[in-house]
């Protein structure tokens, strides 16, 4: 996720109703119109969407548990009666992060063909919080021919903020760039002339993440910027000793990691065997602890824009737990003693997100095009997040800041510096830092 989740991988499997504004939403015109889009069921009031996730493979740990934590959203609303009477069937499809046969993978189909499948076959309505940033990039040009909206890509580069190219394209969590600018800001500030390396995953999310740092103010050599390769994970675990090694005789004091969960602990790990304490900044994607799984990691810090995982005065976390507890099919392990984990979180929040673009439609029969005007219009959103949505005609990034945490333990995190930033001009400004006070936005009535 994580939140917030990196999104990046080095292979990929290739296989006119008008609209009115409302002054409480988007209203749509029954002028003209003749059948509903695809995946919308009138009869049953059910709107049918999917998404292509890694439910197995490399990149199951964590990330597995957002699309269902989303699903788990959906599926509370839909016992309540749906959104103004509208129900979500949310189609979950596995593409192994785009490793098919390989790493634990189950899957016979990369993300190409599951996105084939679910227009094609399982007629969606949209892709919503499908993950991955290769995978996303490798379909977006297939959806857009055929008029599928893309929302929520669960992924932080910057390939979803192209609205002129893909008008039905959104992206959600802030991007690479603004993290790495805020984690960058907190370097400087406390570990002032501190040396900082970095290991990046080889390709958007290590290359976004390092400019990010950059472009905050951070001085790195050139021979301490260190690139993996995913596939390292499984079958080169070695290569990142001898990263973290070099590392250390470079004496680089602050280590920052652009790394998926996997690659983390093997870092962390290898650190401790070494004997090796930098202080270790983890960005946001690669540091949930109950993912990433080791007491090394304790005292990492790293990004968010979510609550604190075990920030008991967040009424949004209680109404999450609520939410996954109600969900024995895919949460069968949860208790109300557990934490949530901050890819729960992650998928909690863009699936509430989703909901609110349904709000905004006031029952009106959702077509494709009133959902991407209520999208831009954002009349009123409140999501988990402390930070708002800030789609525009120009902007299809999404959140735009975010603060740092520590990790505490294996399953919790705790702010390690309250104040929130975003870019002020949108997520990729080369504009200053802006200071915010972060918001914890009240859970409207009707999501309770």
């Amino acid at each position: 996720m994580r939140n917030r989740i990196s999104r990046g991988v080095a292979m990929v499997a290739t296989s006119a109703l008008s609209i009115g504004l409302a002054t409480t939403g988007i209203a749509v015109s029954s002028a003209g119109a003749t059948a509903a889009d695809p995946g919308v069921n009138t009869s049953t009031k059910t709107l049918t969407i999917g998404a292509t996730v890694p439910l197995s493979g490399i990149a199951k740990p964590g990330y597995s548990d957002v699309a269902k934590a989303a699903n788990a959203v959906f599926k509370y609303m839909n016992a309540k009666g749906g959104v103004n009477t509208w129900k979500v069937n949310f189609i979950i499809k596995d593409d192994c992060y785009g490793f098919i046969g390989v790493f634990g993978c189950t899957s016979t189909s990369g993300t190409v063909a599951q996105t084939q499948d679910l227009v094609e076959n399982q007629n969606v309505f949209a892709t919503v919080g499908s993950l991955g940033t290769a995978t996303q990039d490798s379909v977006r040009n297939y959806l857009d021919t055929n008029g599928v909206p893309q929302l929520f890509v669960n992924s932080g580069s910057k390939d979803w903020d192209h609205p002129t190219t893909w008008p039905k394209l959104f992206g959600f969590q802030p991007s690479y760039l603004v993290e790495g600018k805020i984690l960058a800001n907190y370097v400087k500030t406390q570990f002032k002339d501190k040396k900082v390396g970095v290991i990046g995953q080889h390709d958007d999310f290590g290359a976004d993440g390092l400019q990010g740092l950059l472009n905050g103010g951070l001085t790195i050599d050139s021979a301490d910027r260190l690139t993996y390769e995913t596939a390292d994970i499984a079958f080169n675990a070695a290569a990142f000793n001898t990263y973290v090694a070099k590392l250390q005789a470079s004496k680089v004091q602050v280590v920052v990691l652009d790394t998926v969960p996997p690659a983390t602990k093997l870092i962390l790990d290898d650190a401790k065997k070494l004997g090796y304490k930098p202080q270790f900044v983890i960005s946001g994607v690669g540091a949930d602890p109950q993912t990433v799984n080791t007491d090394n990691e304790k005292n990492a810090l790293s990004f968010t824009f979510l609550p604190a995982s075990k920030d008991t005065t967040n009424p949004w976390n209680a109404w999450i737990m609520k939410v996954l507890l109600a969900d024995k099919a895919d949460f069968p392990t949860l208790t109300s003693k557990s934490v949530i984990s901050a890819n729960m979180q992650y998928g909690a929040a863009w699936g509430v997100a989703f909901l609110q673009v349904l709000k905004q439609l006031n029952g009106a029969t959702p077509t494709r095009q009133s959902v991407v005007a209520a999208m831009l219009t954002q009349n009123g959103f409140v999501t988990p997040a402390l930070v708002p949505l800030d789609y525009t005609s120009s902007n299809h990034q999404g959140l735009n800041g975010g603060y740092v945490i520590k990790i505490s333990s294996k399953t919790d995190t705790m702010v390690a510096d309250k104040q929130i930033y975003t870019t002020g001009d949108g997520p990729l400004s080369s504009s200053p830092l802006v200071k915010v006070t972060g918001k914890v936005a009240p859970i409207p009535t009707w999501l309770n």
